[in-house]
């Protein structure tokens, strides 16, 4: 049970990520394709790849080492397509993927594109130097323009010609924390301690030795010159 297990853990995986373009390179027909609309037959030519190095397709002259499309395969195109030969001058035998985006000179990458429709080669040709701009200034994935140039590349054209990003973004507004409020600390009132001053029974103020002739009192412990500029000691307690 294990490989039908494995086959199914595969299936849902690629179902969950997404499109998957795993079908680079194998036709599923060969024959009767649909013809003459702005986008080729999917099934007839899904695309295929020759490198994903973009080091590769940015050097200059590159294209020019790999184009290789013999006069055979391109009357084969066209029998796929159900499109007499004689009718090529209408026509562009083109890479779905182009050669400057790393695409491969298979069969399964080539189409007959009617060069008289709107949004026929001249577009997609546009479309083809726009996206490797993009990848040689490092904006973009080589593998994001070949995906974008073999699926939908016509949806993908119009966007860009209208200025709107090809992949809507959605912001999330930047939310203000609201701000912590300052604790406010109430001062501590400062106590003021006024001694309680215990008044003496004895008629004069405690700790006093005695009263001094003028009315004053003396803390002298000795008599000896108590209330000495005071009139002298008129009373000892």
């Amino acid at each position: 049970m294990k490989k039908p297990i494995l086959l199914l853990t595969i299936l849902l995986s690629a179902s969950i990520a997404g499109p998957v373009f795993a079908t680079y390179g194998i036709q599923t027909k060969t024959k009767n394709c649909t013809a003459n609309q702005i986008l080729q037959d999917s099934a007839c030519t899904p695309g295929a790849v020759l490198t994903t190095n973009t080091a590769v397709i940015c050097k200059t002259g590159y294209t020019k080492t790999v184009r290789s499309v013999s006069d055979s395969t391109k009357k084969k195109v066209f029998a796929e397509y159900g499109i007499p030969y004689s009718q090529h001058s209408n026509y562009e035998v083109d890479h779905l993927i182009s050669l400057e985006l790393g695409g491969g000179n298979d069969i399964s990458n080539l189409w007959p594109e009617n060069s008289k429709i709107k949004n026929g080669s001249l577009s997609k040709d546009n479309f083809e130097n726009y996206l490797h701009n993009q990848v040689c200034k490092g904006k973009m994935t080589l593998v994001e323009a070949q995906k974008e140039i073999s699926s939908n590349w016509v949806t993908y054209y119009q966007a860009v010609s209208a200025g709107k990003p090809i992949t809507p973004t959605t912001v999330t507004p930047t939310q203000t924390p609201n701000p912590v409020p300052t604790p406010v600390v109430t001062p501590t009132p400062v106590q003021t301690i006024i001694p309680v001053v215990t008044p003496s029974t004895t008629g004069h103020p405690a700790g006093v030795t005695g009263k001094c002739n003028d009315g004053t009192y003396t803390s002298a412990i000795n008599h000896s010159g108590a209330c000495s500029h005071h009139g002298g000691v008129s009373v000892w307690y």
